[in-house]
């Protein structure tokens, strides 16, 4: 998930005084700029500030009680939130946080400038549940630890080597084997959502996560979709599909599979299909059905076919996979 807000420093404490503090600067949200008649703050800019959570008390005990304390009223464009642990991330649907006791919690998005997003980011957490409890136990996915029915919040199993892009980004001397571990894990993963029927949507490097094993699990399932719940979600990205997915549009088990040609060529190449070119450059070669080569990659041939609809299932893949890698 893109973050749509920017959000100051949560470890540190809010300015006891009345004023703003320094860090926290308006930084306009992906929504703000939307025309509809029911976002009335269309052309303002929404900023949000952390408050130390009782959490931090212990470990802060010199703060004043007023670094606790969220203004009542809040000024104007500004939405303060009590953290709830160290911030991970943040996106559309749910601020990301590591608990102190290490596991991470997912709590919806608040905005109460626009009730209808607020509400949308609640069903959002509220239908992930239910995918988690749909896949059951699954050794490809994060363990659900916990649940608030009330504040829609989940609990879940942190993996610490975070998602597969960052660490890719940062770790480029990761060996073959590792990456090829990682290109069958990423497809069995994706196997085991479709043999319960769950489109996932957004299958990217960044919903991917490596736990302290580099093992991969695949995450983020508030945009997933399965029989009786269809999601209309935010597109992966251009190099991730393979046609512009128009308003409403419904996406299938095709479409995952496209996207995972993506992130195996992503695994082998560490990079982006198609990196150096614009996002527009991008979608019309793919809508051309004009992929990058891969010949110099592991896993040439799986890559193409998630491509090209030779691989059509994720058995497909993964026994394709297996074949590559154990030749």
């Amino acid at each position: 998930m893109a973050s749509v807000a920017q959000r100051a420093d949560a470890s540190r404490p809010r300015s006891p005084s009345p004023e703003l503090p320094d860090a926290a600067q308006p930084s306009p949200r992906a929504d703000a700029q939307d025309p509809s008649p029911a976002w009335p703050y269309h052309r303002r800019t929404i900023t949000h500030i952390p408050v130390p959570g009782d959490w931090q008390r212990k470990l802060h005990p010199h703060w004043p009680e007023s670094a606790f304390v969220v203004p009542n009223p809040a000024p104007e464009g500004y939405i303060y939130f009590v953290t709830k642990g160290d911030y991970v991330r943040s996106g559309s649907t749910a601020l990301v946080e590591r608990l102190p006791s290490g596991d991470i919690v997912k709590t919806p998005t608040t905005n109460p400038y626009w009730p209808v997003e607020e509400e949308r980011a609640r069903q959002g957490m509220e239908h992930e549940h239910d995918v988690y409890v749909l896949l059951g136990s699954n050794s490809f996915i994060p363990k659900l630890i916990d649940r608030d029915s009330v504040a829609k919040t989940l609990v879940i199993e942190d993996l610490p080597n975070g998602d597969l892009e960052m660490y890719v980004r940062e770790h480029r001397d990761v060996d073959a084997g590792t990456r090829r571990k990682w290109a069958l894990q990423a497809s069995q993963a994706l196997q085991s959502l479709h043999a319960a029927v769950v489109v996932h949507q957004d299958v990217t490097p960044r919903n991917f996560l490596l736990d302290k094993h580099l093992d991969l699990r695949i995450c983020d399932f508030a945009g997933s979709s399965y029989p009786g719940h269809t999601i209309w979600t935010v597109a992966p990205g251009a190099r991730y599909q393979s046609h512009i997915w128009a308003r409403n549009y419904n996406p299938a088990f095709a479409d995952d599979i496209f996207s995972l040609g993506s992130v195996l060529y992503f695994i082998a190449a560490g990079e982006e299909p198609y990196s150096d070119l614009e996002e527009e450059e991008v979608e019309r070669r793919f809508e051309n059905r004009d992929f990058p080569a891969s010949d110099q990659l592991d896993s040439d041939t799986v890559i193409q076919g998630c491509w090209n609809g030779r691989l059509s299932t994720t058995e497909e893949v993964v026994d394709a996979l297996i074949q590559f890698q154990g030749d």
